[in-house]
């Protein structure tokens, strides 16, 4: 072999990070499993003795779990290592669920992709798919902690604004569909908002609607806001607004799924959709970012679509020309995007 030592040695270092990180993956569920990183932030600085007494676990085991987290840089300590503590951006990221940057969630996502490995084994050697919901519970939950701290800040806030006429809507009192809604936490953050609007979500997995359902009861809002169980295709009524957050791109088929949601629209209505950032050209998506989401997409999203009718699988950096011209292939008139981050995409649909 006459492989270029220099490349070599950077290739093995580069390696060693992803490894060093991979490693965290663990230790990370188990301080968000046992309340450390809050117990952490509660009860900081202070000794193992004391956090592993607070905490209610073992202070062996409590002293190599903080040094791990020192190492990653994601807790601080003293200059003797005899007190630790988290400061005030690591509880925002890791100890407060009602943080706006809480990002504890991935590693919920992390490890229910770590339990279906099998399952993606045997679909890759027979081109299948995977059913929905098939999928580990940590998957659902961890997708659901992990987008929220985004849309808690910017649904409201950032994107709906992007779309003045939808916004309009919502304030004088429309009706919305939310299509593919998980846990329903879209749905309920916008009823939240929109006083007098109507709201629907749907999605095809059962034990989420159930979730829903049960938090827009807590919440007071089960007049306005309500959630089933149906596919893409299944539901009736006509809307003013009906949105696909994160999630066309897991669907099967979804240009039926576009006309029919065109079909399901008023005249002056729109369809909203949310998608992960991605460049039409693939070169401009290798980076971290892109990294990340080529992986889920691999463990979730292909799967996800190839269980399902079609099975165009177009994966989780499809690319938003893809995307707009499956929704003007559907019918819509006009097709923009209308907001991008580094993480995310805002594709605005006129009827």
């Amino acid at each position: 072999m006459n492989a270029d030592r220099d490349k070599l040695r950077k290739l093995q270092w580069s390696i060693m990070e992803q490894v060093s990180a991979c490693s965290l993956l663990p230790l990370m569920r188990i301080g968000d499993e046992l309340n450390l990183f809050l117990t952490l932030a509660e009860n900081g600085p202070c000794t193992t003795e004391i956090f592993s007494e607070a905490a209610g676990i073992d202070e062996r085991y409590a002293r190599e779990w903080l040094h791990a987290m020192c190492a990653a840089t994601y807790c601080c300590h003293d200059e003797e290592f005899e007190n630790f503590y988290l400061s005030e951006e690591q509880k925002m990221v890791f100890a407060y669920e009602d943080s706006p940057a809480l990002m504890i969630g991935a590693y919920d996502l992390l490890t229910g992709n770590v339990h279906g490995i099998e399952k993606v084994i045997k679909a890759f050697k027979t081109g299948e798919g995977i059913d929905y919901g098939n999928f580990h519970p940590c998957v659902f939950q961890g997708t659901a902690r992990f987008f929220k701290p985004s849309y808690k800040s910017n649904l409201i806030q950032k994107w709906i604004p992007k779309i003045p006429s939808a916004e309009k809507i919502l304030k004088d009192g429309g009706r919305l569909c939310d299509v593919g809604c998980g846990k329903g936490l879209s749905t309920m953050l916008l009823a939240t908002e929109y006083e007098t609007a109507q709201f629907v979500g749907y999605d095809i997995h059962e034990p989420s609607i159930n979730e829903a359902n049960t938090a827009a009861i807590e919440a007071g809002l089960e007049d306005r806001l309500k959630y089933k169980v149906l596919d893409a295709e299944g539901y009736e009524d006509e809307y003013d607004i009906i949105t696909f957050f994160d999630c066309l791109h897991d669907m099967g088929d979804p240009l039926s799924a576009a006309r029919h949601a065109r079909n399901k629209l008023s005249a002056d209505g729109w369809a909203i959709l949310i998608e992960p950032s991605a460049s039409d050209d693939i070169s401009e998506n290798m980076n971290p970012i892109g990294q990340m989401y080529y992986s889920f997409s691999t463990m979730g999203c292909v799967p996800t679509s190839k269980s399902q009718k079609v099975g165009l699988a177009l994966g989780a950096q499809a690319g938003s020309k893809k995307i707009i011209n499956i929704m003007l292939e559907a019918g819509f008139s006009e097709c923009s995007v209308v907001f991008k981050n580094a993480t995310n995409m805002v594709i605005a649909c006129k009827a």
